[in-house]
């Protein structure tokens, strides 16, 4: 058993702001939440989301990036493929790779479910680190598109290694929980 030790900044599910009545509509509230935070605030960073019926727990993606492979991908599919999620998620800003070697920023929201049905969306963003203009690309497992190389696939593999995550809670006793913004 491997020991880790991960910040997670848990809250209450909105419904209002997460909704769980469609991936679309899931998806669509995500991505807008990050097009809103962008404008705003520059580029979010990216975060793995992890989604209950009422709650929301958030992992940096970059404390989970700092453990080398095959650790990092099978601690984020033991994250995503606990049995009592809805659904996992990558949101946030980050490299996507088009075509074979060109990698570009992007504001990017991808979801999976336990019966590995996907949702993602994504949007390139400028030099200032700010959305172009355009409609974000938005692409579904249910419309027959393949999986993105290099994310998701965590049910699966949870089921298929037999993982298992256990979390133990510690509050911070200087400063309680103050409640996790969406997903940044």
């Amino acid at each position: 058993m491997t020991r880790l030790r991960l910040r997670v900044r848990t809250s209450v599910r909105d419904p209002k702001m997460l909704p769980s009545d469609g991936d679309d509509a899931l998806g669509e509230a995500m991505f807008g939440h990050l097009l809103t935070s962008a404008t705003r605030k520059g580029p979010p960073r990216p975060a793995l989301v992890a989604l209950t019926g009422d709650q929301v727990e958030q992992f940096d993606v970059a404390a989970v990036h700092q453990y080398p492979e095959p650790a990092r991908t099978r601690l984020m599919a033991a994250i995503a493929g606990r049995p009592d999620l809805e659904c996992g998620a990558i949101a946030g800003t980050m490299q996507l790779t088009r075509g074979r070697i060109r990698r570009q920023r992007a504001l990017m929201v991808f979801i999976e479910w336990p019966d590995n049905r996907w949702w993602t969306a994504w949007q390139l963003l400028d030099a200032d680190g700010k959305p172009v203009e355009g409609e974000p690309v938005v692409r579904r497992a249910v419309d027959g598109w393949p999986r993105p190389r290099g994310i998701g696939g965590w049910f699966a593999r949870c089921r298929r290694e037999q993982l298992h995550l256990q979390m133990k809670r510690q509050v911070a006793p200087s400063s309680p929980q103050a409640g996790l913004n969406l997903i940044h």
